[in-house]
């Protein structure tokens, strides 16, 4: 997400401005597994896929959903008597126990128990959406940078879309109940649900992933956080660091929702795209769902939320830390020079390492294994990078240096990005790659769409 550049970063924020919505969309199922620090991705990604396929066997004994449901049911008198621990405005679908029992398993995944009743509101649609308006600074900042945005996403292949066409789009993605279908507002301390988009068990997962939200607001400055990722995004120079802090937030949310899928018999599901986003480019979806896919897996490693509380007084200092949780508190990010470029610059900063990922899965919701490794290994060492955007009336270049850990780890992203510059593209790109002593160049140019 968004400070980082590789899409534009007040954009992609206006997308999760609050930061604390329920994704409903559940993209990148292949890729969330992480490298060790060995490198070892393949591993990874066989214990994701070995663990999923245990999760379904269970799924389909009839015996045990018959043992689990019998010893769940509470009692009829049992329900009609309880006092709920939350405050409700409008209608769930849900008893008083349920609730009861969601936020009971919030609280011992947490660690912590909710220093208040959380408050549940269900909105409608349309007062949802409209509770998903980026604060005025924000939205004037987007339309300022519309052009901005358009070159980035065109100078990369990733749209043939104009300036007004993708901003179009964009913003629809922003406020769309198609893929936010929960947020917790810590400025008043309440979860919101819009009535209607979701039921069943991907209803109550989103429901638990907001109160793992409401009990975090509860007990840490998460609008202050929101006012960092804001300040972030209205910054000339785009950084590394916002990724970080969305990762650690809804990661941890994230990680409670599965946890509470896996203990309730839940398999999650890779979703089709809808219809609506099909004009979005693939990067900017991935973008967004990657904090979520990447901090979830990152926060498991680490114990759960229950153990990394102290992420959010120490957040890792790139996305490489957050990615592989191996590197936290050591490798710091190398300064590197920006890079020679023509043209009038219209942004720069960091890509960081999720930046690697997003260029090297490319402009698709599903990556192939072989990519995934690939690029999870080049992402590892991934020593720092800085990138420049610029343009003319013709065309736009994106430009961006970068350096390695090692020089093994350098030849590892040498190989990454000369497949990269020989993918063919949404738009037409002409692409380079070139290596200087320990610096690797890459530059991707296009013409400009206005």
């Amino acid at each position: 997400m968004n400070g980082h550049g590789q899409t534009d970063n007040k954009q992609i924020l206006a997308a999760i401005w609050t930061i604390f919505a329920g994704v409903a969309l559940i993209a990148l199922g292949a890729c969330t597994a992480v490298a060790d620090d060995d490198g070892d991705a393949a591993a990874d990604v066989e214990n994701t896929t070995t663990a999923e396929a245990e999760t379904t066997e269970a799924e389909d004994d009839p015996a045990d959903e018959t043992t689990e449901t019998d010893e769940a049911a509470p009692a009829e008198d049992e329900v009609e008597d309880e006092e709920p621990r939350f405050e409700l405005t409008g209608e769930l679908e849900l008893t008083t126990a349920e609730i009861n029992a969601m936020i009971d398993f919030v609280e011992d995944a947490a660690g912590r128990e909710f220093t208040r009743p959380p408050q549940i509101e269900i909105q409608s649609v349309e007062d949802f959406e409209a509770g998903l308006e980026p604060p005025p600074e924000l939205t004037a900042a987007i339309e300022e940078n519309a052009e901005t945005t358009a070159r980035f996403q065109q100078a990369l292949g990733f749209t043939v879309l104009g300036v007004d066409e993708l901003s179009t789009e964009l913003n629809a993605l922003s406020s769309s109940t198609d893929l936010i279908s929960g947020r917790y507002d810590p400025a008043d301390d309440v979860v919101y649900i819009p009535e209607g988009v979701l039921e069943g068990d991907m209803f109550d997962a989103i429901l638990v992933h907001e109160l793992l939200h409401a009990l975090d607001g509860q007990h840490v400055d998460l609008q202050g956080l929101i006012d960092e990722l804001t300040e972030n995004a209205l910054a000339e120079v785009a950084d590394d660091s916002s990724f970080s802090i969305v990762a650690v937030v809804e990661g941890r949310a994230t990680a409670v929702q599965f946890a509470w899928m896996q203990a309730n018999g839940v398999v999650p599901t890779q979703e089709d795209i809808p219809e609506s986003f099909s004009r979005v480019p693939a990067v900017v979806i991935n973008d967004v769902v990657l904090p979520y896919q990447l901090g979830a897996q990152t926060i498991t490693l680490l114990g759960g939320a229950a153990e990394t509380w102290d992420l959010y007084t120490d957040f890792p200092a790139s996305s490489e830390q957050m990615v592989f949780p191996g590197r936290i508190g050591t490798d710091a990010p190398q300064d590197v020079p920006a890079p020679t470029a023509d043209g009038e610059v219209f942004t720069e900063g960091v890509f960081g390492a999720e930046g690697v990922l997003l260029l090297g899965i490319g402009d698709t919701l599903q990556p192939d294994q072989a990519s995934i490794i690939q690029t999870l290994g080049a992402a590892e060492g991934w020593g720092g990078d800085y990138f420049v955007l610029t343009g003319d009336e013709a065309q736009s270049c994106l430009t961006a240096a970068f350096v390695a850990d090692t020089e093994a780890d350098l030849t590892e992203m040498e190989a990454l990005f000369t497949d990269w510059a020989g993918r063919e593209t949404t738009h037409p790109t002409q692409r380079s790659v070139t290596v200087d002593g320990e610096t690797l160049t890459i530059s991707s140019c296009a013409a400009f769409i206005s």
